[in-house]
């Protein structure tokens, strides 16, 4: 579990890079400026219409000057796909999708009955796909780092929706013959710009205009939400998560989450960190840049957090000012939809930082309660 909430809380601060593609390698590198792109937000996609389909480039997020995929999205089966791209026919007719932030976002566009199969379905809290899988209606391939490539084969999908990671391929899945749709969302520095992915999304599933409508509402709550919080002074000081297994691993000052934290006009102790992933630290670091904060955020699988229990957990919890103000937060996720939905909303999740940074306690939060 702690490898989803590290992939989906995980960012990467990347230069906007805009494409023309060559290939080099059997890699395409990414150089110039593509006419058309109709991306806004999104620094690692790029959509490309042209009359008849619309070109999709993913950057490489590790390595900007390349790519990790260039698709040919077309309708007629008579269309002409252009040299070094892989030609995806749209709508999908029979999908496998390996992440259930993706499953959200498809589920939202009504196009969940074009997912054939799906991975990690232990983790899957969405209702409609728990219930495909019970009737049989949706395949189960098994752990997305190890799937059932004899299932894969005979579902015989149109693409598989994929998470990538750095240095790493697909395994069994990269000579299987198969189309792979690089799903790098989680990799987007910036909240707006992993919701933009949305328009893929839609794309791939004959739902574009539904989805552009979609990032087009969240973008509009966001900003706004955005705005209002910048109005704060001062600025309520915010830390996250707890000392567990004997570190405590806070967001890096570049990365995803803590510019969701300054957009809800939080002070974070370490937003002049450089590091756009996660920082490893110990008790006593947080302690001491930490210990005066308003706020404590902290997110559980499986467990309502208690004052007790985590003065029980660990005695030294108790000498946090949040601790003794009232100001700790927790989000169970196991129960939660945090992690089906803030990734293509994260005006949801910027709502709740907004709303307990204002101090309206527990009253219309989403996603967190106050621990008592």
């Amino acid at each position: 579990m702690k490898r989803d909430i590290y992939r989906l809380a995980a960012a990467v601060l990347l230069s906007f890079v805009t494409l023309a593609v060559t290939s080099c390698g059997g890699r395409q590198t990414a150089t110039g400026t593509p006419q058309g792109n109709i991306v806004t937000d999104a620094s690692l996609l790029r959509i490309i219409p042209d009359g008849k389909g619309e070109l999709v480039e993913i950057v490489n997020p590790w390595d900007t000057t390349r790519l990790l995929g260039r698709y040919y999205l077309y309708a007629d089966s008579a269309t002409s796909i252009p040299a070094g791209a892989t030609g995806v026919r749209v709508p999908l007719g029979r999908s496998a999708v390996f992440g259930t932030v993706h499953l959200g976002a498809i589920g939202e566009l009504g196009a969940l009955d074009r997912v054939a199969a799906v991975a990690d379905a232990q983790y899957i809290g969405l209702g409609e796909v728990k219930s495909a899988l019970a009737e049989g209606r949706m395949d189960d391939l098994g752990p997305s780092m190890s799937p059932s490539l004899e299932k894969i084969v005979a579902l015989r999908p149109d693409a598989l929706l994929v998470s990538p990671f750095e240095n790493t391929g697909h395994g069994v899945l990269d000579n299987a013959g198969l189309t792979i749709i690089e799903m790098a969302d989680y990799m987007e520095p910036t909240p707006l710009g992993r919701a933009e992915w949305i328009r893929l999304v839609g794309r791939l599933y004959g739902r574009a205009a539904e989805a552009d409508s979609v990032f087009s509402a969240v973008k509009e709550t966001y900003t706004a939400l955005a705005a209002e919080s910048a109005k704060h002074s001062p600025k309520p000081r915010v830390i996250t998560e707890q000392f567990t297994d004997g570190y405590w691993f806070v967001p890096g000052g570049k990365s995803y989450m803590a510019r969701l934290l300054a957009d809800a006009g939080a002070d974070y102790p370490w937003a002049d960190d450089g590091s756009a992933g996660s920082l490893q630290l110990d008790f006593s670091a947080v302690l001491a840049k930490g210990g005066d904060a308003d706020y404590w955020l902290i997110r559980t699988y499986g467990e309502d957090l208690t004052l007790n229990g985590l003065k029980e957990r660990y005695p030294l919890n108790a000498r946090f000012k949040a601790f003794s103000t009232g100001g700790v937060y927790n989000c169970n996720t196991a129960v939660s939809p945090l992690f089906e939905e803030f990734p293509f909303h994260p005006e949801r999740l910027l709502a709740d930082y907004a709303a307990i940074f204002a101090g309206r306690g527990d009253s219309g939060l989403r996603y967190f309660h106050r621990v008592k």
